[in-house]
């Protein structure tokens, strides 16, 4: 198990070098932008596994990040260069749907299915920042939350241009562009 996790890091470290050397203008950049988050999702993916730990990520407009459940609280995973919380770059927004659905509903429930303490308490801002709830879940299975998570923005000519990545719940990620013929 340990000589695999080496590899897959030495894998990521290698594609993250060849990621950073490309560059032809805003399109590559938005795709390395979606590869960077699929590179994510995979390797805490596999840690879920080995580990047995519940990971979620939480997806803002403007960025990502990892959490891990613990002490019945939703933490941000803290002292890691690789899965710490990453703004996206200038131009570039996410939106997320998560199962078929967007995330934000009209008609949603104030109600939790991670607590048995009854109704839903909001949390304040501040405990909000602090003990996130994620959007996607990662499982110890090595499932997770069915998802597709765009990232846009405008290329050098104005025009309006996305990437996707969509992952399904046996935890495969896979990337498409809008104008990938489906």
């Amino acid at each position: 198990m340990e000589v695999l996790l080496v590899v897959l890091l030495m894998g990521l470290a290698a594609a993250a070098v060849t990621l950073s050397m490309g560059g032809a203008g805003k399109d590559s950049a938005l795709e390395k932008t979606a590869q960077q988050f699929m590179q994510s999702v995979d390797l805490v993916l596999d840690e879920t596994v080995m580990s047995g730990d519940f990971v979620g990520i939480v997806v803002e407009p403007d960025h990502y990040q990892f959490v891990i459940y613990d002490e019945g609280k939703w933490q941000p995973l803290k002292n890691d260069r690789l899965l710490s919380e990453r703004e996206m770059p200038s131009g570039v927004d996410m939106s997320l749907v998560v199962e078929g659905l967007p995330l934000v509903q009209e008609d949603e429930e104030k109600s939790s299915s991670f607590t048995d303490d009854g109704p839903f308490i909001e949390k304040t801002d501040e405990e909000k920042k602090k003990f996130p709830d994620p959007q996607i879940l990662l499982f110890p299975s090595g499932e997770m939350s069915a998802f597709e998570l765009t990232f846009a923005g405008r290329n050098d000519s104005n025009q309006y241009i996305d990437v996707k990545v969509i992952g399904d719940p046996l935890g495969r990620l896979r990337l498409s562009r809008n104008d990938d013929d489906k």
